[in-house]
Parts: structure tokens; C-alpha cells; sequence
């Protein structure tokens, strides 16, 4: 090598070392507490938020960069919890700007942080950081030292300059569903990813993580928000659920995974998908519920292999949720319906649904269900008034006080069904809100008739109670007596009936104890069968009015039969209980016990011109009945008498005597 070739080389060497010892001793010559000040101020201003750091480490090498090390972002109010808490910060910056002294992102690394949103009187804490404001622009604090002005822009894009990706952290969403759900759900090991995004293009999102709870479910979100300016915010994203345990989402909605009402199991899959300018998106969503379990206390359930599905179309706009267009694939029937969530106060649920077939039961157990676990945690009881109009997807004010979830809406069903009781063609208005589910303007065929009535069923005090008022209108008898009871004794006949009845206590065979109310009821064209107090009375005064030369009429047929009955722990009791046939009247005066089944009636016929009275008593199956024979004597004595007159003889004695001697 000649001498010149030597010098380079010694020189390039020289060049070299020194770089290396720039490099190397280059983070030493900084002031980093310095740079550490007018880093988390840029920060804080770009956030709106004030941020903090232990510390703050400047490297080279193997490429420039800057680790700061627990960073805490504060919230904006009204929270006082942290926004942001994060184990680790790592920024990359472009190596050839830097020589120029320009700093520029590469890429930003966040390890481990814990992530907080919530939902407040002006929206949720990230709007901010999505959307710029006016408020927010206007309140920008005094320039420090390197930084420069956002001019209300947005500060999503500015932090994503370069790529951004978060690892193994935290989402927690702070009382989702208000008072009515849980305090939070925390998706764990959430990961995300943003690439560094190309000139004019938008970002690209990747987030994936665990489900809540005790379940190995997962999601995933693939998305991409286009940088625009002012406060549109083009959107496209789809979801990915997996594995989410039906249990764990009955819980998170308020339904008791411990209520003997309602017990579900299994696991559903989601797929839904999001297009719009934000706060505007179009929604799609499928629901597999293939795997989904349910089972009733007392009603056929679910169970898991069953083909079910939950497919939906809609819209999200300014805190509404309308699903136009939901559609349920439940049991081998299609139920079609409409959703409208409002959250602008507390949750508010709107729908309406159009179904061949509907079970009352289910509902009223997931009510059961819900109410258990919104009160679980021994929260005093408040009342609060009912409902006393619907307007569908109102914005106006709402008669339900804030504080627990509102449902509203309209069922219509081409079979509705209550145990064994089946109302055909029905519609009914549907309210659920703070422990009170009532059923109004219920109104459908019935056996032959038609029905009309309401129903509440009330949870707000220390019992439960059970409101129920019913008009029947040329309802058939026996049919309906068939589904309320085994068949021990048939009546066939048209009936009209109102009734309004209260219980209290959970339904069930000793519901009837607790039951109160009073009843009009009426029946004609009647013909009953099998009922053994009838039958008895029937074979008692036979005889008797035989003996006087009259044609007993068929007791078991009759023209008409009503009554005025009131229901009082279990025992019904009347006044006025009258059956009419062929022009003879046969009233009853007395009470039923329907827990043990026994009976005391005071009964008076009159067939023609002869009144007879009779006492009914024991059980149904055994009725004893006793003809009030010294009355009967007396008047058959007057009657008699009067017809004779003057030639009143011994033989009138000896021949009553005979009469009731058999």
C-alpha cells in the first residue's frame, strides 16, 4: 500500500472511531431532563392532557431512538383516573432527518399500557383525540419550547406519524351499560398495530385480544380511518368474536348467571362490519348461536347444536343504535324485528317484532333473570312509574326515571303462548324498565273468542307481584278449561269473563294462597260433565220434586250461569251464583277453597211455583248435600193448605211425612 493509500485509511479509521464516539458518548452530552420537559409538553399539548414520566433515556444506537419509562396520561374531567398508564415508551426516530436536526417518528412501541375509556356528559374521553373541537382548540395551552401549534387538527394522526404498536396491554371500557350492567369490562392482552401510513392514505388498525371474564375467547378488529381535515372521520372496520361464552355475556348484560330462571351455556361466534363517517356508521353483524345453550325453569330451552343465528343491518349516529332490519333464526321459527338502543342518558332499548310463533315464559324469566343480577348488590329498591305512552324511536323526553335499562316496543305473533294457553293473531305493547315488565293492550283470538287485557309484573318491592286484568268476549269453555287443568270434569258453553287478579310471590302451585281479585263471569248454552257437586245436588232433589208431581230439569244443561266471584287468599267466594233452565232459577250463596278443594254453598231452587234450599259442603270430589228439610215441610204445609183451604185433613201430614221420608 502506498503511503497516500495508508494516510486515507488512517483517516477514515479516525472519521469512523469519531463517529462512533459521537454515537456512543452522544446521549451522555445531552441535557435529557431537558429534552425529557419539551418531549412530554409536546405531548401534553398535542393530548389536551397532562403527561408524566419517571424517565426519560436517549440512545443511538444500534438506531437513534428515546425510551421513557412509566408514562402516566392523565384524563380530561370529569374522570380523575389516568387515561394511559404504560410500563414502557419506546420512539424511533429517522436517522437521516436527525443529522439534519429535524426529529422525525419511525415508529412508536408501548409496552404493557393500561388503556381507560369512558362515556360522560360531553361523550367518550378518545372523541377528542379522534375529532378535533372547538372547545378543545380554544383552550390550547401557551407554546413551550419545541413545539408547534395542532391548529385543532386532530392528534390521532400526529401520534401515528410513524408506525404505532401496542403490546400485551389492557382496554378497559368504564361502566358500559351505566348502573344497569357492570362497573367495567377489561379486554386483557390486547395487541395493535399501525403501520406507518403512506402519503393520502389512510391507517390502517389491527387490534386483537382476550375476551372478559374466565373464557378463552378472542376478537379482532381490522380497520382503517382516513385522515381528513376538520371532524369527519371516514371509517371502515371489521370484528371478529370467537369462542365468547354465552354465560359471561348474560352477565355483562345484567342477567344473573346464578338465576334459576335462565341458565345459558355454550359459545357464539361475530362477525360484524362498520362503514361510515364517524359519529355516522353502517353496522352488519352475524351472530352464530349454533353452540348457544338455554335452559327454562319451565319451558322447553335451547340446546347447544340446535341451528340458531342473530343476523342485523343499521345504524350508529350520535349515541343511537337503530337496527332496521334484525332477523332471528330461534327454534326453527324466524323472528323479524326492529332495534332502537338510545344512550344518550341511560340505556334505552326500542323494538319491534313480527314472529310466527312466541313463548311469554322465556321473557318473563329473563326479566326474573336480569332483575336478579342489576340488584345483586343489595342496592335499595326504588319505584318507579309506569309508562304511559310509545313512541317508536321518540327523541322526546321519557316518562322511565334514569338509572336502569328501558325496554320498549310491540310484539306481534301469529301464535302467542303462556304455559298450555295459546292467543292466536296477537299484538301486545311491551315495556321493561327499574324491576317493572308490564304487558299492555294484549289483545288476540282466544279459543274461539277473542281476549283483551294487561299484565305487570312487578319486582321493585321486597315480593314480587303479579298484576293480570282480562276481558274474554264468546270464548268456548271447554278447550280453554282442558289447557288451564287435567280433564276431571268438562263445561262446554260461551263464555264472557272479566277479571282483574294480584298475586304476590313467585308463580307457581302455591301462587293461589297469595292471589287477591274479583271476577264477573257468565256462560251460556251450557252443558257440563263430570262435576260432582252438580250431580249430587241433581240426585237429591230429584226425588223431591218428582214427589210433588214436578219434571225435574237436567241440571247438567242450562241456558245460562253467572256469577260475581272475589278471590281471597285462595278462597273464592260469591253472592250471587245463579244457573238458569227451562225457566227454573237455581241461586248459590257461599265459598270455594282452592287450595284444598273443599266447598260451603247455601243453595235455593225454583222450579215452577216450589222453592227448595239445600246445603253443599266437603270437597269437590265428595260433596255432601243436605236438603233443608223442616223449611221445605213448612212451605209445602202453607202452599198445600192454601190450595184446601177449609178442608184441611189428617192425611196432609201422613203424606209429607212419607214425601220426605225417602
Amino acid at each position: 500500500m502506498t503511503a497516500s493509500g495508508r494516510r486515507r485509511l488512517l483517516w477514515s479509521l479516525l472519521v469512523l472511531g469519531g463517529l462512533v464516539a459521537v454515537l456512543l458518548a452522544g446521549p451522555l452530552l445531552l441535557d435529557q431532563e431537558r429534552y425529557r420537559g419539551i418531549l412530554i409538553s409536546r405531548v401534553s399539548q398535542l393530548l389536551n392532557r397532562k403527561v408524566t414520566a419517571s424517565s426519560l433515556r436517549v440512545h443511538l444506537l444500534p438506531s437513534p431512538g428515546v425510551t421513557i419509562r412509566d408514562v402516566s396520561i392523565a384524563d380530561r374531567a370529569p374522570w380523575s383516573e389516568p387515561f394511559v398508564d404504560a410500563e414502557q415508551f419506546h420512539v424511533a426516530l429517522k436517522i437521516l432527518p436527525l443529522l439534519k436536526g429535524d426529529i422525525q417518528i419511525s415508529n412508536i412501541r408501548i409496552d404493557r399500557p393500561r388503556i381507560r375509556l369512558a362515556k360522560g356528559p360531553d361523550g367518550w374521553n378518545i372523541e377528542d383525540l379522534i375529532r378535533p373541537t372547538a372547545r378543545a382548540a380554544a383552550a390550547e395551552p401557551r407554546r413551550t419550547e419545541g413545539t408547534r401549534a395542532t391548529g385543532g387538527q386532530s392528534a390521532l394522526p400526529v401520534l401515528v406519524a410513524g408506525a404505532l404498536a401496542i403490546r400485551h396491554g389492557s382496554l378497559v371500557l368504564d361502566n358500559p351499560l351505566y348502573s344497569y350492567g357492570p362497573v367495567n369490562l377489561e379486554f386483557k392482552d390486547v395487541n395493535l398495530d399501525i403501520p406507518a401510513p403512506l402519503p393520502s392514505h389512510p391507517l390502517r388498525i389491527h387490534v386483537s385480544g382476550q375476551l372478559p371474564g374466565e373464557t378463552s375467547g378472542s376478537f379482532d378488529v381490522i380497520g382503517s380511518v382516513q385522515r381528513t381535515e376538520g371532524d369527519r372521520a371516514p371509517i371502515e372496520a371489521e370484528l371478529h368474536v370467537r369462542g365468547l361464552e354465552a354465560a359471561q355475556l348474560a352477565s355483562t348484560l345484567g342477567i344473573s348467571r346464578h338465576s334459576s330462571a335462565a341458565a345459558f351455556s355454550g359459545t357464539l361466534d361475530l362477525t360484524g362490519r362498520a362503514v361510515g363517517e364517524w359519529p355516522r356508521l353502517d353496522l352488519e353483524a352475524h351472530v352464530d348461536l349454533q353452540r348457544v345453550g338455554v335452559a327454562l325453569t319451565n319451558e322447553p330451552g335451547k340446546t347447544p347444536g340446535d341451528k340458531a343465528w342473530l343476523r342485523a343491518k343499521g345504524r350508529w349516529q350520535d349515541d343511537r343504535l337503530d337496527l332496521s332490519e334484525v332477523s332471528l333464526l330461534w327454534k326453527g321459527q324466524t323472528i323479524a324485528s326492529r332495534l332502537y338502543l338510545a344512550t344518550q342518558q341511560s340505556p334505552r332499548l326500542q323494538f319491534w317484532v313480527n314472529t310466527p310463533d312466541l313463548s311469554i315464559e322465556p321473557i318473563v324469566a329473563l326479566a326474573t333473570g336480569t332483575d336478579s343480577g342489576a340488584n345483586s348488590s343489595g342496592s335499595p329498591r326504588t319505584s318507579h312509574p309506569t309508562p304511559r305512552s310509545f313512541n317508536f324511536a321518540s327523541r322526546t323526553s321519557h316518562p322511565f326515571q334514569v338509572g336502569g335499562l328501558q325496554i320498549e316496543g310491540h310484539l306481534h305473533s301469529d301464535v302467542l303462548r303462556w304455559g298450555k294457553l295459546i292467543l292466536n293473531n296477537s299484538e301486545s305493547d311491551l315495556y321493561y324498565c327499574c324491576r317493572l315488565l308490564t304487558l299492555r293492550r294484549l289483545r288476540g283470538g282466544f279459543y274461539g273468542g277473542t281476549l283483551s287485557g294487561d299484565a305487570a309484573f312487578d319486582w321493585r318491592g321486597p315480593t314480587s307481584r303479579v298484576m293480570v286484568t282480562t276481558h274474554l268476549e264468546g270464548v268456548q269453555t271447554e278447550p280453554l278449561l282442558n289447557a288451564i287443568q287435567k280433564p276431571r270434569w268438562t263445561l262446554r258453553g260461551v263464555m264472557t269473563l272479566d277479571s282483574k287478579m294480584e298475586l304476590s310471590g313467585q308463580l307457581g302451585p302455591g301462587a293461589l294462597a297469595r292471589a287477591s281479585g274479583q271476577t264477573d263471569i257468565a256462560v251460556t248454552n251450557g252443558r257440563m260433565t263430570g262435576y260432582a257437586p252438580l250431580e249430587r245436588f241433581s240426585n237429591t232433589v230429584d226425588p223431591i220434586l218428582k214427589g210433588l208431581g214436578i219434571a225435574s230439569p237436567s241440571l247438567n244443561e242450562f241456558d245460562r250461569l253467572s256469577a260475581h266471584w272475589t278471590l281471597d287468599d285462595g278462597v273464592l267466594r260469591t253472592r250471587d251464583l245463579m244457573l238458569l233452565r227451562d225457566g227454573a232459577k237455581f241461586y248459590a250463596v257461599g265459598n270455594f277453597n282452592l287450595l284444598n278443594q273443599t266447598m260451603d254453598f247455601d243453595v235455593t231452587a225454583k222450579v215452577a211455583k216450589t222453592t227448595l234450599e239445600a246445603k253443599v259442603q266437603g270437597t269437590s270430589s265428595d260433596p255432601v248435600v243436605t236438603p233443608q228439610a223442616g223449611r221445605i215441610e213448612g212451605r209445602i204445609k202453607t202452599e198445600v193448605g192454601k190450595l184446601l183451604e177449609k178442608d184441611r185433613n189428617k192425611e196432609l201430614g201422613k203424606m209429607l211425612r212419607q214425601l220426605f221420608s225417602r
